[in-house]
């Protein structure tokens, strides 16, 4: 590999990533750019006790799969959530209930050709729950649903069975597993989701979605320690992918934190004030407690609302800031004094080039109506190129896979570009000597011809680059694919 300079990030082009999004029953898709994900999970069913579901959605299903199709992506059914896992350890605890939820979930895919299904046991207090057996009935569940799937599909590729899960493996009767390799055989991938880590329950304000956590601040997890958690417990890093929130959470400080904006730590209220205007008060379904709002901002409103004036420009009064040890931003209000901790294209940046650097399968968003203009999503896909389309031919990827996947170097910025790659020419003023097989030539302004990425080629770039065999990208933002 190349040397780098001090300053100099890396990162790469994958192809081949999963982009999956979660696309709600209640919310409004009609600005979601669908084509740019590889998978669509319609969210939620909640499966009853017996193992039988029904979905209510504001869309019609069968016209939001063919709509999910004809863009080129995979459609799955989504079941469970955090309101309707409730009864997902009761359907699983016998071989008859089991059964029929395999079954229903065979049907539904069948009826409304779908392309699989996205399992999301979540966490709640109202979930009914058996902590002896429950992590040993998921496991007999995905075999059966697995042979259930294949045995009434003969499509290939063969459909879909993809968990969501937290950030620790699943727990056994004396804590987390140590081994789930197990449940891989039978799962296509698990989906990590990694946000809402840090919220009003702490004393402190903190990132809502950090790719890493400060020692002794805040709570002791994060995406990189999800994904340790899981790798160390013997599940494939290639076949997981990392849940990010295209929204954040709002809390109300107790102090000024504008006199510390490098602390994102700060004390805070326990009541949770209003999030954006699609933020409304609810309450708990088992708990008949006073209704509460989520304090919720998508992203788009922190856009539209005049919280951002830009993508990473906080508009008076609200002042942004950025925390270096989680990789995520956050503004802060000092005249009602509330903070909102986000992603925005930078920390996307950052978790998909985590992604890439861990050899992981992908990203999984929730939701796609949150994006704004798809700023956050093509954050994604800068970095992150989706799998072939459900409409490629086998030939198209066979022709595609050689030139996809490059490394490249941003020597302009500690944090990962969000710029578009690859691009064929250079179009920056600088100074640039190539040697290609027996021709030597020189460009101080633009006209590089263009060279397929399997030359080798020695570049001697100005502006302090690295030197070494490889391809030139776009030298405007000082970038070169290593071919090495």
């Amino acid at each position: 590999m190349l040397d780098l300079l001090s300053g100099c990030t890396a990162a790469s082009v994958v192809s081949g990533s999963i982009i999956a999004g979660y696309a709600p029953g209640w919310k409004d898709l009609s600005a979601a750019d669908i084509s740019k994900y590889t998978h669509i999970n319609l969210a939620y069913v909640e499966p009853q006790a017996n193992g039988t579901f029904e979905f209510n959605a504001s869309y019609n299903v069968q016209e939001i799969t063919n709509k999910i199709h004809s863009a080129g992506s995979r459609a799955l059914i989504a079941l469970g959530g955090y309101s309707g896992s409730i009864y997902i350890s009761d359907a699983l605890k016998s071989t008859d209930s089991r059964g029929q939820l395999a079954r229903s979930i065979v049907d539904f895919i069948k009826d409304n050709h779908m392309d699989g299904v996205d399992i999301d046991w979540i966490a709640n207090e109202c979930n009914h729950v058996d902590p002896r057996n429950d992590a040993a009935n998921l496991l007999a569940f995905v075999h059966e649903l697995r042979d259930s799937l294949d045995s009434a599909f003969s499509s290939i590729p063969k459909k879909i069975i993809a968990l969501g899960v937290g950030l620790k493996p699943f727990a056994g009767p004396d804590g987390p597993l140590s081994d789930v390799s197990e449940y891989a055989k039978w799962v296509d991938y698990i989906n990590i989701l990694a946000y809402d880590i840090n919220g009003p329950e702490s004393s402190t304000t903190g990132p809502n979605s950090p790719l890493n956590y400060e020692f002794d601040r805040g709570n002791q997890q994060s995406l990189i320690s999800a994904i340790d958690s899981w790798t160390q417990a013997k599940f494939p890093a290639n076949k997981i992918t990392a849940g990010i929130a295209f929204y954040g959470r709002s809390s109300r400080a107790t102090v000024d934190m504008s006199t510390q904006p490098w602390n994102v730590y700060q004390p805070q209220e326990s009541t949770v004030p209003k999030g954006d205007d699609d933020d409304g008060l609810w309450a708990s379904q088992c708990n008949k407690g006073k209704p509460n709002f989520s304090g919720i901002w998508a992203y788009k409103n922190l856009r539209k609302q005049g919280v951002l004036k830009a993508a990473e420009e906080a508009a008076v009064p609200w002042q942004r800031n950025w925390d270096s040890v989680s990789l995520t931003p956050w503004v802060f209000n000092s005249e009602t004094k509330t903070f909102i901790s986000y992603d925005d294209p930078s920390s996307i940046s950052a978790k998909a080039g985590f992604v890439q650097e861990r050899g992981l399968a992908g990203i999984a968003v929730y939701d796609v109506s949150m994006d704004y203009q798809s700023e956050l999503l093509n954050a994604i896909t800068n970095i992150l190129k989706p799998d072939a389309p459900l409409n490629a031919t086998q030939s198209q990827n066979a022709s595609e896979s050689a030139s996809t996947s490059f490394s490249y170097f941003s020597c302009s910025s500690s944090i990962p570009p969000t710029t578009s790659l690859p691009l064929p020419t250079i179009s920056d003023k600088v100074e640039t000597n190539f040697t290609s097989a027996s021709s030597t030539f020189m460009s101080t302004e633009s006209s590089i011809p263009n060279v397929p990425t399997s030359t080798t080629i020695t570049t001697d770039i100005n502006h302090d680059l690295p030197k070494a065999g490889s391809s030139c990208g776009w030298a405007s933002t000082y970038r070169c694919m290593d071919v090495d």
